[in-house]
C-alpha cells in the first residue's frame, strides 16, 4: 500500500484517506460517514446480504457503511481514475473488508477489470441488488449502462436528484416503471413497480415530475444561498487582509518617511561637512599654489641675477681648460726634452773621459785633504 500523508480516523475507528473536498470537509467535522442521517433514514430501504454497486468512489465511507452496518454481500465501488482507484483500494485494505472490491471501469465498453495479486484482471461481477448513484455519475457516460441493468436486473436506485439532466433521467426512470419510494433532500430511493391503474396513474406522474423540478429548484436554491455565503465569506475575509495590508502598509510608510528623514538630514550634514572640508582644501591649494609663484618668481629672478657670472665663469672654464691644454703640451715637451737628456747625460756620463775626470777629481780632492 502506499504511503498516506494523513488519514481521516472516524467513531468506529474506520481510517480513510483525506481528500480535498466537501465529502471528507464533513467528515472531518462530524467524525462519523458522511451524510449519517440519509444513510440511517435510508437502512430499511437496503436488503440484507445484498449485492451493492456504488458507483461514485468518493462515497467510500457509504460503501463501509453498506458492508459494516447492512450485512452486504458484496459492494463494487469504481473508479476511472488510476491514483484514485489505488487510494481506495488501500482504505479497502486498511479496513480489512474482504467484501468490498475496487473496479476500473469503461462504461462505454461494458469492461471492468479487477486488480488480483497485483495484476488486472477482468472482474466477475454478481448482479446487483442496488445501485448507488451521484449526480456527477449520472452525468457521466455511465447512463447507457445503468440503463442496460435496469432493463434486465431492475435493481433498487439511490440516486442524487440534484444533477443538471435529473429531469431527463425522471423521464427514463419513468418510462422504465420506477417510483419514489424515499425521499430525503436530494437523495431518493427508486424502485421497479408494475404499471399502475390509469385511473391515478397521469396523477402520479405528474406530481412525481413536478416533486423532481421542485427538488432541483430547491437544491439550486441551496447552492445558490451556500455559494453565496461562501462568497460573501471570501469577501470578507479579502477586506480584512487588505484592511491589514493597508494599515501595514501605511505604517511601513509612515516608518519609513521618519527614516528617509533621518537620512535625509544625515545626507545634508555630510554635505554640508564636505562641502566645509572640499573650501578648506581649496584654500589651502591656492595658498600653497601663491606660495609656489612667489617662489618661481623668486628662483627666476635669482637665476637672471646669476645668469653674467655663470657665463663668466664658463668662459674662464673654457679658457682655463684651453690654459691647462697647453700646460700638458709644454709639459709634455719639457719631458720629452728631459728625456733626452737624461739620455744624453748617460751616454756622456758613460764616457772613457768622463770616467778619467772622476778619477782625477777624486786624486786631487785627497791631496787637499
Amino acid at each position: 500500500m502506499t504511503k498516506n500523508k494523513a488519514l481521516l480516523k472516524l467513531s468506529d475507528n474506520v481510517k480513510l484517506n483525506m481528500m480535498n473536498n466537501a465529502i471528507t470537509a464533513e467528515m472531518v467535522q462530524t467524525k462519523d460517514y458522511y451524510q449519517k442521517a440519509v444513510l440511517d433514514e435510508f437502512a430499511a430501504s437496503i436488503p440484507e446480504k445484498a449485492v451493492i454497486y456504488a458507483l461514485d468512489s468518493r462515497f467510500v465511507s457509504h460503501a463501509i457503511y453498506f458492508s459494516k452496518y447492512r450485512d452486504a454481500g458484496k459492494v463494487y465501488l469504481f473508479e476511472a481514475d488510476r491514483e484514485r482507484w489505488k487510494e481506495v483500494r488501500n482504505d479497502i485494505a486498511r479496513n480489512k473488508l474482504p467484501h468490498m472490491a475496487c473496479l476500473r471501469p469503461d462504461w462505454i465498453k461494458n469492461r471492468f477489470t479487477v486488480s488480483e495479486n497485483g495484476k488486472l484482471m477482468p472482474a466477475d461481477m454478481i448482479a446487483p441488488h442496488m445501485i448507488h448513484a451521484t449526480a456527477r455519475v449520472l452525468e457521466s457516460r455511465s447512463l447507457e449502462w445503468l440503463t442496460k441493468q435496469l432493463e434486465n436486473i431492475k435493481p433498487i436506485l439511490w440516486l442524487e436528484t440534484d444533477g443538471e439532466n435529473f429531469a431527463e433521467i425522471a423521464f427514463l426512470l419513468e418510462k422504465m416503471q420506477y417510483h419514489v419510494r424515499k425521499q430525503v433532500g436530494n437523495n431518493a430511493v427508486y424502485t421497479f413497480q408494475e404499471a399502475a391503474g390509469e385511473n391515478n396513474e397521469l396523477e402520479e406522474k405528474i406530481l412525481e415530475r413536478l416533486d423532481t423540478y421542485k427538488r432541483q429548484i430547491d437544491r439550486m436554491k441551496q447552492e445558490y444561498e451556500e455559494e453565496l455565503v461562501l462568497i460573501q465569506a471570501k469577501y470578507d475575509e479579502k477586506a480584512l487582509v487588505l484592511e491589514d495590508k493597508y494599515r501595514a502598509i501605511e505604517e511601513t510608510w509612515v516608518e519609513q518617511g521618519k527614516k528617509q528623514s533621518e537620512t535625509v538630514r544625515q545626507h545634508q550634514q555630510e554635505v554640508n561637512e564636505a562641502k566645509q572640508l572640499v573650501q578648506h582644501i581649496s584654500e589651502a591649494l591656492n595658498a600653497e599654489r601663491a606660495v609656489n609663484n612667489d617662489l618661481n618668481k623668486h628662483i627666476f629672478s635669482l637665476l637672471e641675477d646669476e645668469k653674467p657670472v655663470l657665463i663668466t665663469m664658463k668662459k674662464r672654464d673654457a679658457q682655463q681648460v684651453k690654459e691647462i691644454n697647453n700646460l700638458k703640451k709644454e709639459n709634455a715637451t719639457l719631458i720629452r726634452k728631459l728625456s733626452q737628456m737624461t739620455e744624453k747625460y748617460n751616454r756622456l756620463n758613460s764616457t772613457k773621459v768622463i770616467r778619467m775626470m772622476r778619477k782625477y777629481w777624486k786624486l786631487k780632492n785627497k791631496a787637499k785633504d
